[in-house]
């Protein structure tokens, strides 16, 4: 029985961190396109479970309705911010022009933007059923905290998700979404690692993938990796400052306004190749020590690292083809992702290593 529920609570496991993850893909989709208010109000839909395909079917003043239920979330969410000390921020939401301006109705937008919606409220059912199965099974208990972290943070992120729809896309509040659902997926993760260990780990570790006295390094790589990733959420941001200053392409020669952009986007940008060269150097080392595993975190990080220097380039170049802020987005998150786990498994096998030789 106890091996039965060990191998369900693996595969809600699986599914909620699977879904975790490709709300990146969705939210990466939904910013390229710009589809972050294509619908209005939250939970629903300009009203409706599904949105509609036409104006036609919506009310003659259904912008100033919608318009009117933001600014009233848009003041208790200022009141909140006024009670825990922010009343600079509270002032400046309450003063935003942006906050004012009307959503018209878009069918595309209002469906991209819908269907990431649809996939937040599958992987809360799939972090829901998990978190319910580790407080019915004694079995589990030892997987609860992980398991609660990762639940919590997801309700969080739901919360906030809403606050991203009252406040018109405000920044500070985008990159805080975006970077907690990090928190969410990676507390996912030590929980499904936690219940793995016996399996996915040591079999890595019987192929000589992972090696304990890579821990370190792998723990610091990761550590470095978020910054980057943290760094390239505020850089996207002030892409969205430049666009609406009018100044996101340079004069000169009609690629990225890199001088707008600031000293924050040079370390996002050149950073990466300095990890790509470290990486690079594990390989070679890793190909000289006795050959090179090709599923070894070095080398798909080295993968992952190349197509993301290639995608920064023609973001620059092309400055921003939706297509490859989708594509910037996705493997930025599985880089920070992989390293993660390449860290956390590290920490599993050196704990196996030093309970087999006591």
């Amino acid at each position: 029985m106890s091996l039965k529920i060990e191998q369900l609570y693996r595969r809600i496991g699986l599914l909620a961190c699977s879904s975790v993850f490709l709300l990146f893909l969705l939210g990466g989709l939904v910013r390229a396109t710009g589809s972050g208010m294509g619908c209005p109000d939250w939970p629903k839909c300009f009203g409706l479970l599904a949105p509609p395909t036409c104006d036609c079917d919506l009310p003659q003043n259904y912008q100033h309705l919608f318009l009117e239920q933001r600014l009233k979330k848009v003041e208790r969410f200022a009141r909140f911010l006024d009670r825990v000390g922010m009343e600079g921020t509270a002032e400046r939401l309450r003063t935003d022009p942006t906050i004012r301006v009307p959503e018209e109705f878009n069918p595309l937008k209002a469906w991209i933007e819908y269907i990431n919606r649809v996939f937040g409220v599958l992987s809360g059912l799939f972090g829901l059923a998990w978190i319910i199965l580790v407080f019915y099974s004694r079995t589990l208990i030892r997987y609860r905290s992980w398991v609660t972290i990762g639940f919590v943070f997801l309700l969080l992120n739901a919360w906030l998700g809403s606050l991203v729809v009252a406040t018109n896309l405000i920044p500070g509040i985008v990159s805080l979404h975006y970077l907690l659902s990090f928190v969410c997926l990676f507390a996912m993760i030590k929980a499904f690692l936690l219940s793995s260990e016996n399996n996915w780990v040591s079999k890595l570790s019987g192929e000589g993938i992972l090696k304990s006295a890579n821990r370190n390094r792998a723990l610091i790589f990761w550590i470095v990796s978020w910054v980057i990733v943290t760094l390239g959420t505020w850089s996207r941001e002030q892409t969205e400052v430049l666009k609406s200053a009018g100044t996101l392409v340079a004069e000169q020669d009609a690629t990225l306004n890199l001088s707008g952009m600031g000293l924050v986007f040079v370390i996002h940008r050149y950073f990466p190749i300095l990890l790509f060269l470290v990486l690079l150097y594990w390989v070679y080392k890793q190909n000289k020590d006795g050959g090179v595993h090709y599923a070894s975190p070095e080398f798909v990080l080295m993968v992952v690292s190349l197509i993301q220097i290639m995608l920064g380039a023609i973001q620059v170049i092309y400055v921003l083809p939706m297509w490859s802020q989708v594509m910037h987005i996705v493997f930025g998150s599985a880089f920070v992702t992989i390293g993660f786990i390449w860290a956390i498994s590290e920490h599993h096998l050196l704990k196996s290593y030093g309970s087999s030789k006591a």
